[in-house]
């Protein structure tokens, strides 16, 4: 009876996490009309190993990405000038996350009004395994958009 459930559980989890799987892949780009470039780092003054700018369509304000790997995996630090947020790539999968107090550089009010709170919880386990660099920047390019609130939209143009 024990060994059951625990055998019953353990394929639940495994349907749940294949069907997270799924989702993630197979979900078409929020926004195509984007460009990812790389930054040269030694002029942003950040400690991160990689920098890449999100540009969406024709805007003349870029989205910076900055890579940091952790213990816990690869931190891709989003920021503007009115919000920031990071997506986290490891163990436990890839998602958004909230800033820690040292990290931010956006005022917190700001950065609240700006983020959309639905948006950004459904965001927090978007792969339930770790994804591939590449890829992990096309989510962050495509799922970006969201988690803006409407009024704020023109913040990426």
């Amino acid at each position: 009876m024990k060994t059951n459930r625990i055998f019953l559980s353990l394929i639940v989890v495994a349907i749940i996490g294949f069907a997270t799987n799924l989702y993630a892949s197979s979900n078409e780009a929020f926004n195509d009309n984007y460009k990812i470039s790389t930054v040269d780092l030694s002029s942003s003054g950040v400690n991160a190993v990689q920098c890449w700018d999100i540009v969406y369509g024709d805007s003349s304000r870029p989205v910076k990405v900055f890579l940091k790997q952790t213990k816990k995996g690869d931190e891709y630090i989003v920021r503007t000038n009115y919000f920031e947020v990071k997506y986290v790539n490891g163990s436990k999968g890839f998602g958004v996350r909230e800033l820690s107090g040292s990290e931010q550089r956006v005022p917190a009010d700001l950065n609240y009004k700006v983020i959309n709170l639905n948006s950004f919880n459904s965001q927090k386990i978007i792969s339930g395994s770790p994804i591939e660099r590449e890829r992990a920047l096309e989510m962050i390019a495509s799922f970006l958009p969201d988690l803006v609130n409407e009024q704020y939209k023109t913040i990426l143009n």
